[in-house]
C-alpha cells in the first residue's frame, strides 16, 4: 500500500506547516493573552466570541468553492477554468466584505450586543475579506499536490503573526515607557491581536499573488452555477460545524443565566479548555488538508474498498496518541495560561473524545462529497446544531459551561454514526467498524483511569501510572496493526 504511504507523507507535510505553524500562533495568544490579561477572563471571552463568529462567516463568504474546485478542477484540463471562476466569485464576495465592514460596522456592533466595539467588527470584517480570497490558491496547491509550497506559506502567515504580536504586546510597551510616545495606543490588548491578524492575512495575500499569475477573471456561468450548486450543501455543513465547534462561548453569553460580563468571563474560562482539546483538532485539520484531493483522486471502487478502510483506523490510533499525549501532559500544558483560566481544565477528556468522533466523522462522511450528494451533509450537520443548541439552552443555565463539552460529545456522536449508516447505504466503503469501536474504547478507558489517578494519587504514582498508560498504548498501537506500519516505514 505504497498509496497510503504517500498520504501519510503529504500528511505529515500538511501538519509541519499548518499544525506545528499554528501551534506556535496558538500558543503565543493564549499565553500571551491569558498572563497579560490575568483576572479579566471576560476581554480573552470577548476576543473567543468574535473569532465564533469568524469561523461560521469565512465558510458563507468563501462559498465553499475550495472543496468545489477538488471536484470539478481536479483534471488538468478543467482547473485553469474552474480556479477562475471560482476565485472571481469569491473576489466579489470579499469586495462586499470590505463594504459592509467599512459601512454597516456600528449597527452590526449594537445588534450583536458590543456597541463599543464597532471597530472590531470593521476589522474582522476585513480579515474574513483577504481569508477567503485566500483560501483559493491554497485549495488549488493542494489539488496539484504542491504540499510543501503549502507549507511555507502557512509558515511565512504564522511567523508574521507572531512577530506582530509579540512586537505589539511586548516591545511597544517597552519602548513607550522609554518614551517613544510617538507610538500608537489603542483601547485594549485584543485590539492589537485583531490589528495583527488584520495585517498577517493581508501579508498573506501578497504572498500568495505568484500562485495567480495565470489567472484571468471570468465567470463561466454554467460552470458557477454547477460548483454552486455542488457547494451550497457545504457552505451550510461548514457554518455548522462552524456553529457546532466555536459557538460554545455566544451560547454562554446568551444563556448562562448571569449578566452578560459574567457570562463572558465564564465563556473566556471555557475556551481556554476548548483551545487545549482544539489542538488535537488541528491534528485532525492536517489529515483533512491531505485526505480531500487524496480521496477525490482515488475514488474508484477498488480504491475505496482497499484504502479507506484503512486510513480511518490509522487516523483512529494515531489520535489517540495525540489525545493522550494532551491528557497526560495536562500538568505542563496548563501553565500555558494564567490560573484564572484552570477552572474548566476537568472538561478537556470530554472534549477531547468529542473531537476524535469528529475526525472519524469527517473520515466517513468523505462519501457524500464523492457522490455529489453534499445535502446528506447539511442535513446531518442541521441535525448536530439542533442537538447543540437544545442541550444548551436547557443545560447551559443548570450546570453551566459543562453544558457546550457535553453538547460537542453528544452531537459528534450522533454525527458520526449518522454518517456513518447513510454512507453504508448511498456510498458502501468497508471500514473495519469493530476495530475502530475497539480502538476508541480503549482511548477512553484509558482517560478515565487517567482522570482518577489525576484526582486520588500522588504525584508520584501519578506520573508513574502516566507513563506506563502512555507505553501501554503505544504497544497497542504497534501490535495491532504491526504489518501496515511496517510497509509504511519500508523504503522504495
Amino acid at each position: 500500500m505504497s498509496v497510503i504511504r504517500q498520504f501519510a507523507g503529504q500528511t505529515v507535510i500538511y501538519g509541519i506547516g499548518s499544525v506545528l505553524s499554528r501551534i506556535v500562533n496558538y500558543l503565543v495568544i493564549v499565553i500571551l493573552l491569558t498572563y497579560l490579561l490575568g483576572e479579566q477572563t471576560g476581554e480573552f471571552g470577548t476576543y473567543a466570541y468574535f473569532y465564533a463568529y469568524a469561523t461560521v462567516l469565512v465558510t458563507l463568504f468563501s462559498f465553499r468553492l475550495d472543496t468545489a474546485l477538488f471536484r470539478f478542477g481536479n483534471k488538468n484540463e478543467n482547473l485553469s477554468h474552474a480556479f477562475g471562476t471560482s476565485l472571481t466569485l469569491v473576489l466579489g464576495a470579499a469586495i462586499l466584505l470590505v463594504l459592509i465592514g467599512s459601512f454597516l460596522a456600528q449597527p452590526i456592533a449594537n445588534l450583536i450586543g458590543f456597541p463599543n466595539e464597532a471597530r472590531y467588527v470593521q476589522w474582522m470584517a476585513y480579515i474574513i475579506a483577504f481569508d477567503v480570497v485566500n483560501l483559493l490558491p491554497f485549495a488549488k496547491l493542494r489539488l496539484t499536490n504542491k504540499a510543501k509550497v503549502f507549507a511555507i506559506y502557512k509558515i511565512l502567515n504564522v511567523a508574521i503573526m507572531v512577530t506582530l504580536v509579540l512586537l505589539f504586546l511586548i516591545l511597544f510597551p517597552k519602548l513607550r515607557a522609554l518614551g517613544w510616545d510617538w507610538l500608537p495606543v489603542l483601547p485594549g490588548l485584543i485590539d492589537w491581536m485583531f490589528i495583527a491578524n488584520l495585517i498577517a492575512s493581508a501579508a498573506l495575500f501578497f504572498l500568495l499573488l505568484p500562485q495567480l499569475k495565470n489567472y484571468t477573471p471570468q465567470v463561466d456561468r454554467a460552470l458557477a452555477i454547477k460548483m454552486l450548486r455542488y457547494a451550497f450543501p457545504l457552505v451550510i455543513v461548514g457554518m455548522a460545524n462552524g456553529f457546532i465547534q466555536f459557538f460554545g462561548v455566544p451560547l454562554q453569553k446568551m444563556f448562562l443565566g448571569e449578566d452578560v460580563y459574567n457570562n463572558l468571563e465564564n465563556a473566556g474560562i471555557y475556551d481556554f479548555t476548548r483551545r487545549v482539546a482544539g489542538l488535537f483538532v488541528l491534528f485532525t485539520t492536517a489529515f483533512n488538508y491531505a485526505a480531500e484531493p487524496f480521496f477525490f483522486n482515488n475514488s474508484s471502487k477498488e480504491d475505496r474498498k482497499e484504502l479507506y478502510g484503512t486510513i480511518c483506523r490509522l487516523f483512529v490510533l494515531v489520535s489517540g496518541i495525540v489525545i493522550l499525549g494532551l491528557y497526560l501532559g495536562l500538568d505542563l500544558i496548563k501553565y500555558l495560561a494564567d490560573s484564572n483560566y484552570w477552572g474548566s481544565l476537568h472538561l478537556l477528556p470530554i472534549l477531547l473524545m468529542a473531537y476524535l468522533f469528529l475526525g472519524i466523522y469527517y473520515n466517513v462522511s468523505i462519501w457524500y462529497k464523492l457522490a455529489d450528494k453534499t445535502s446528506y451533509g447539511a442535513m446531518i450537520s442541521i441535525i448536530g446544531v439542533i442537538i447543540t443548541l437544545f442541550v444548551s439552552i436547557v443545560f447551559l443555565p443548570r450546570i453551566g459551561f459543562a453544558a457546550s463539552a457535553w453538547a460537542a460529545l453528544l452531537t459528534y456522536l450522533v454525527m458520526l454514526i449518522i454518517g456513518y449508516v447513510t454512507g453504508q447505504k448511498n456510498y458502501p466503503i468497508a471500514y473495519p467498524v469493530a476495530s475502530i469501536v475497539k480502538d476508541v474504547l480503549v482511548i477512553s478507558l484509558i482517560l478515565l483511569v487517567a482522570h482518577w489517578v489525576r484526582g486520588e494519587a500522588s504525584v508520584v504514582a501519578k506520573y508513574t501510572t502516566n507513563c506506563v498508560l502512555l507505553i501501554g498504548y503505544l504497544t497497542y498501537t504497534w501490535t495491532t496493526e504491526k504489518d501496515e506500519w511496517k510497509r509504511m516505514l519500508r523504503r522504495g
